[in-house]
């Protein structure tokens, strides 16, 4: 990895712990546009965004002098911000160490580069005892996927925060993110144990938290009893009380039980959630997206009917509708649904690869022109995408160019894992080279996969029959 991309990473993670910061201190951040942006970033930390999380009214005048630190600190002068730090303390002793405010101005201000140094100075000097130290760089390491280094500096914040009792409002905001950390650990290696725990101990200081009952709800489900999906259907119960903009209970139930394979407990919960909410976006999308996938088309499109009706500016809905109507048969429909889709999203690639198949199967006299240039164009957008790639490859030798289309399935095969449809594509292509072990490996392992909708299955189950 070249030191330019391990500057960007690090700038990109910097932002997400602002981000963190912020929200803990309860103050909306505000999401940077570009490195050119890192001047607005600075001028934008204000009080509240750095001790907030500390104290009841950081807008006080008591703590003016947080305010001029800050100031010194746009200004470059982080000498003279210090100093006003340490008065600051000085007056007000539930403030958080100087040595911790100073690494938090270098985090909101997105300078990644000066936030660990920052912080091992804290440790040093004043801050050994406190949690947030280790707390700012298990999440770094969290959100840098090091989830060992993680792990480690969130059990090591845990003990400190346990023996923390200099500011309560702090020790809250501690435990929160300390068993939100925890929790994330938890669900990465799949041990649901310690997950439940502790997400239950961030719901124990912040039981308003809808995500935190969302997220409960999901890993009490993935024990895959009755009595842990019933109490994960409360957790959801409960989400959707404090958040109405969250699914139905039933419909996180249904993808929890999609998820595991209990198609039939699924389908059973999609369709409550229908009689209970039928005129709910998130639910229509979800059970039509699950019929669809089931194979089950025209009660699909009855529901996707009633979404068009409902949600006709969501670009998902006239999607989902494009790939019924293709898995049907029926290309003239899947065209109108797909071009109308890609009016209200142009650059979505989902749609411009299945607008691109599409015309391919249509027959019309020059879709296949069309088809390629809407591949052509996906493939510019989303140079490294397999799928993409494969795809374009295909629509190349229908259009009788082997050369090219020999390149795109090149880079395709470069660039991971291909989707089932991706996968039955580049089968497609190697039989038409006459490669039909391989061609016969790939169908076996697309049927094999229970990844999103299929749209190719039926054709793939019947191509595999005859190899």
């Amino acid at each position: 990895m070249t030191a330019v991309i391990r500057s960007l990473l690090s700038a990109r993670i910097a932002s997400v712990l602002a981000a963190l910061l912020l929200l803990a201190a309860g103050v909306a951040p505000a999401i940077a546009q570009s490195s050119d942006d890192a001047n607005t970033q600075v001028a934008a930390i204000g009080v509240e965004a750095l001790i907030g999380d500390s104290v009841s009214n950081p807008s006080d005048a008591r703590y003016s002098d947080v305010a001029e630190a800050i100031q010194r600190f746009r200004n470059r002068d982080q000498l003279s911000a210090r100093t006003f730090l340490e008065r600051a303390v000085q007056k007000n002793p539930k403030l958080p160490p100087v040595g911790v405010m100073l690494a938090k101005l270098q985090l909101l201000s997105g300078n990644a580069a000066a936030v660990r140094p920052a912080l091992e100075q804290a440790v040093q000097e004043d801050s050994a005892g406190d949690p947030e130290p280790y707390l700012l760089l298990a999440e770094e390491a969290l959100a840098g996927q090091r989830t060992i280094e993680a792990d480690a500096l969130f059990d090591k914040a845990v003990q400190l925060i346990n023996d923390y009792s200099a500011n309560a409002k702090r020790k809250r905001q501690f435990e929160i993110r300390a068993y939100r950390g925890r929790a994330i650990i938890g669900e990465r290696r799949k041990d649901w144990e310690q997950a439940e725990s502790d997400l239950r101990k961030w719901i124990e200081q912040d039981p308003d938290e809808a995500s935190a009952q969302q997220r409960l709800g999901q890993v009490l489900f993935q024990y895959q009893t009755d009595e842990k999906d019933r109490q994960g259907f409360e957790a959801f119960t409960k989400a959707k009380q404090l958040n109405k903009e969250l699914p139905s209970p039933y419909v996180s139930a249904a993808l929890m039980y999609s998820r595991n394979g209990k198609t039939a407990r699924a389908m059973e919960a999609f369709e409550k959630a229908f009689r209970e909410s039928g005129t709910d976006q998130t639910t229509l999308i979800a059970y039509a997206q699950a019929l669809v996938k089931a194979n089950q088309l025209d009660k699909a499109e009855s529901v996707l009917k009633k979404a068009r009706d409902v949600a006709p500016d969501a670009d998902s809905v006239w999607l989902l509708s494009g790939v019924a109507a293709r898995m049907a048969g029926d290309s003239k429909a899947a065209e109108q649904y797909l071009m109308k889709a890609l009016s209200l999203s142009p650059s979505n690639r989902d749609i411009l690869n299945q607008l691109a198949l599409t015309l391919l199967e249509s027959g019309d006299e020059g879709a296949k022109a069309r088809a390629l240039q809407f591949a052509q164009l996906n493939q510019q957008l989303n140079q490294n995408n397999p799928d993409i790639n494969v795809t374009l490859a295909w629509v190349l030798y229908q259009n009788g160019d082997a050369r090219n289309a020999t390149t795109a399935l090149r880079q395709g095969l470069q660039g991971g894992a291909l989707s089932p449809d991706g996968s039955f594509l580049l089968a497609k292509v190697l039989l038409e080279r006459d490669d039909k072990t391989n061609a016969k490996r790939l169908l076996e392992s697309a049927l094999k996969s229970d990844q999103g909708i299929f749209v190719e299955r039926k054709e793939a189950e019947q191509i595999l029959s005859t190899l």
